[in-house]
């Protein structure tokens, strides 16, 4: 049996639940009479479900349940530990009954709802022996792109092949990086070719593959929860789900009402972890939920109302769209997608390949607290087209935005892109990438539709509050408050709206720390010109932040790693060239080198390609120079790069676009 780690937060993100949280579910599991048992060992399907004669899976377990619930009993369905090879489906009925229903584990963290099958009898290949193969049944192809309407299920930027796949390879508990081609294979790494119906894994050096415990990931989705109400969820571990992207291995939706999952885990999934949302879904408590190393989200919502999210860590999430220089658009540590009246208490986002956190379009009602978003490839924290109001407290947004600046991926640690009335406050904002402050939008606003009351707003970015926080920058590259677009009227709406004061502000080695829309606000002394443009933080500072003030901005990681990222998702040949940088990020205490190659140049015919190094330390970058013929075709082609240090091997494809 495989164990999940338990990740620990810092204790400024496991804070009390705040007296005014506006939404939660209330269920009494007292009313609990009935139980039921299962035990994926012993048990028979074919059993009545009692502690002596257990039924076999949790799907069995569930549906006895809902049957005692219609017949007025409510029942708690206790599972043993054990690995449940299994997709649980729950959907509300007409005969539901308010009673309680609880499906949990008999011991939290030893019951494994996994979507892999094992797989056996691997040949090593004739051209290299530390590569193996074995039959391969699934014809899978690209997962397809969405077609619902609404910006959560928009398509967005242009997709690679390696973001829209879903297989998934774990060996001895170890995710293996898919590449798309056999070719492209270094240690940690697997290929599948559908044509040839074969899999092709590179295990980490001394894998023994007769003995190791290899699994494909099989099932789309591993709980279904649609329309049902009264219902906990306990202590179980949901992993290894082949979802395609903007879904998720654990669904709450359909209108669901009165939801409680509790010390729950949900790892290693091919797309979103865990998705609450749609069709009225409401009063709903998320606590003590781990959400971890997702292919798209940790945790992703839509349309939801009252809420409540406490104790929540969402890290290392994206890791399959980073694949495709994928970075944004519906992918996060936490994606809020309009939720309505929401408490957050407690959450912590750190070294996901995207934002931290996340909300998104026509959120109103949020409070947040206790919040840590650290270390994440763009924003910390981004507020985007909200009309509020929502209010963020007693929270660390530290070491954000770790390098990658495409056209839309100007980021920093707390980014307003056309957001009203946001509440800043009691809050330490240090040493993220661009900027801690960074005022992103349109000018002249954008518009949005309320989901519950259909009111239209045009949204600006004004009415921002901002009080009690430290805003310092670590570096002469680093702006504490950057303007991107605020000009004329948009700029006066934002101005005039401001209330800024008791902030401790800091940049030693900046003379432009502010970008505001006025040049020459007195770059010799720019706090002096910034409350003189603003008319505000009369009672503010300029003061460097001590180390004990930032102590908190520090998350353990579960493994050392690094990233490789590329500046960015496509590149156009001018001039005959185009060129393409790649940056090796780590992640913890990651030390030593890594081995560049490239794929995909000498398939089309007149490119040529040049690393500027063939090995990297990380952290380090290189740069990849195409060089197109007279004879190239126009047309638009993925490149590959390819990263390999030791067992880890990591790669980044992005378009080449030639005219």
């Amino acid at each position: 049996m495989k164990s999940t780690a338990l990740y620990v937060c810092l204790a400024i993100a496991l804070s009390l639940t705040p007296a005014g949280a506006f939404g939660q579910a209330n269920i009494n599991e007292t009313l609990e009479t009935a139980f039921v048992y299962v035990d994926g060992t012993t048990g028979s399907d074919s059993n009545p479900g009692t502690e002596q004669s257990p039924l076999k899976t949790i799907q069995a377990g569930a549906t006895l349940a809902i049957t005692k619930n219609h017949q007025g009993l409510g029942t708690r369905v206790i599972i043993n530990p054990g690995t449940y090879r299994e997709s649980i489906s729950l959907t509300g009925h007409s005969r539901d009954t308010s009673l309680p229903m609880t499906i949990e584990a008999a011991q939290s963290g030893t019951v494994m709802v996994n979507g892999a099958v094992p797989y056996t009898n691997w040949t090593p290949e004739n051209g290299n022996p530390a590569i193996y193969s074995t039959s391969w049944s699934n014809e899978w192809g690209l997962c397809p792109l969405p077609t619902m309407k609404g910006r959560w299920h928009q398509t967005g930027p242009y997709q690679q092949d390696i973001v829209r796949r879903r297989e998934m390879v774990f060996v001895n508990g170890q995710p293996l990086t898919q590449v798309m081609l056999a070719g492209q294979m270094q240690p940690g790494t697997f290929s599948v070719n559908e044509t040839s119906h074969l899999v092709y894994l590179w295990p980490p050096a001394g894998t023994n593959i007769n003995t190791a415990d290899v699994e494909v990931a099989t099932m789309p989705q591993l709980l279904s929860v649609l329309g049902k109400s009264n219902l906990v969820v306990r202590g179980l571990t949901f992993e290894y789900a082949n979802s395609c992207r903007n879904n998720a291995a654990v669904n709450v939706a359909g209108g669901a009402t009165n939801i409680l999952l509790d010390s729950d885990n949900v790892v290693w999934n091919n797309a979103g972890g865990l998705y609450v949302g749609n069709a009225g879904t409401a009063s709903f408590t998320v606590q003590n939920v781990v959400s971890n190393h997702n292919g798209q989200y940790g945790v992703g919502t839509a349309e939801t109302k009252n809420g409540l999210w406490k104790s929540i860590t969402s890290n290392y999430n994206n890791w399959r769209g980073a694949q495709g220089a994928y970075y944004a658009w519906n992918s996060s540590g936490g994606h809020f997608y309009s939720p309505h009246t929401d408490t957050v208490s407690g959450y912590v986002a750190a070294y996901n390949q995207t934002h931290g956190i996340h909300w998104d379009t026509d959120v109103q009602n949020i409070q947040a607290t206790g919040v840590v978003s650290v270390q994440n490839l763009l924003d910390g924290v981004f507020f985007e087209v909200i009309q509020g109001p929502a209010s963020l407290s007693s929270s660390f947004v530290c070491s954000n935005d770790l390098g990658v600046h495409d056209q839309y991926l100007q980021g920093g640690g707390l980014e307003l892109r056309n957001s009203e009335q946001i509440t800043f406050s009691g809050n330490t904002l240090y040493n993220n990438g661009s900027a801690q402050i960074n005022i992103q939008g349109v000018s002249g606003g954008i518009s949005i539709t309320n989901w519950e009351t259909g009111q239209v707003y045009n949204l600006v970015s004004q009415q921002f509050t901002h009080k009690n926080n430290v805003v310092a920058a670590a570096n002469s590259s680093q702006q504490v408050f950057f303007d991107s677009y605020l000009d004329g009227t948009d700029w006066n709406k934002f101005q005039s709206t401001l209330t800024s004061n008791n902030n401790a502000w800091w940049n030693g080695s900046n003379s432009t720390a502010f970008t505001v829309p006025f040049p020459n606000m007195g770059t010799t002394d720019p706090f002096s010109g910034w409350k003189q443009i603003t008319n505000q933080d009369a009672s503010s500072s300029w003061t460097q932040p001590s180390s004990s003030a930032t102590a908190p901005c520090s998350v353990p990681v579960d493994a050392a790693d690094y990233w490789i990222t590329i500046d960015s998702a496509s590149h156009t040949v001018a001039n005959g060239t185009a060129v393409l940088t790649v940056s090796l990020v780590p992640v913890g205490a990651f030390a030593g080198n890594a081995t560049f190659s490239f794929d995909g140049v000498k398939e089309v015919t007149g490119l040529s390609a040049k690393l500027s190094l063939n090995s990297v330390t990380v952290p380090g970058s290189a740069s990849l120079t195409v060089t197109a013929g007279s004879n190239t075709p126009a047309g638009t082609y993925p490149i590959t790069l390819i990263a390999n240090s030791g067992n880890l091997t990591r790669t980044v494809t992005s378009s080449l676009v030639v005219p």
